[in-house]
């Protein structure tokens, strides 16, 4: 799994190893990386998403990993791990794959994530049976994450009491 370079960020797909140590041991994985990394994104919800995704790997090709695991969102001028990134798994049977994303408060509105998820979208069209990006379930009060999908190029197709759904279609 190579890492997707960005104008100001890299992004490193973590493997399983990496991924649990994350979740159990960051110390570790920060002394692997030679970078701090942050511990504020990983709350439960994340947690969860963590576990999953290693049960999802367990079973897995690992030709597929990339499309499973959280990439690391690292800021090159600092350097620092700020965030996550990732999709939930490789294209459906409808070609649709579904990005999740979490950055550090400290690095909140600055681009980052929009960066990040235009470059992991750009990156998800490059496989030939993906033909769509979707966030479904965007929470209403969730202004900064509705911003970043709108940046990155994304609308709204579904809308429910306090969601948004958006999707971008490969041109």
């Amino acid at each position: 799994m190579d890492t997707i370079k960005t104008e100001r960020l890299d992004l490193a797909p973590l493997n399983p190893t990496q991924l649990q140590q994350y979740l159990e041991q960051p110390d570790l994985l920060e002394q692997e990386l030679g970078i701090p990394i942050s511990r504020g994104i990983v709350t439960e919800i994340v947690q969860r998403a963590i576990r999953m995704k290693l049960a999802k790997m367990a079973n897995a090709d690992k030709t597929l990993f990339a499309w499973y695991t959280y990439w690391l969102l690292v800021i090159r001028s600092a350097p620092f791990g700020a965030g996550l990134v990732g999709f939930k798994g490789p294209p459906n049977q409808n070609g649709e794959v579904e990005i999740g994303y979490g950055i550090d408060q400290n690095y909140q509105g600055q681009g980052y994530m929009t960066e990040a998820v235009r470059a992991m979208i750009s990156w998800a069209f490059k496989e030939t049976s993906c033909c769509s990006v979707t966030a479904p379930n965007t929470k209403k009060w969730n202004l900064a994450s509705q911003r970043v999908l709108l940046k990155a190029g994304m609308k709204v197709y579904e809308e429910s009491e306090d969601a948004f759904s958006f999707k971008i279609e490969r041109d």
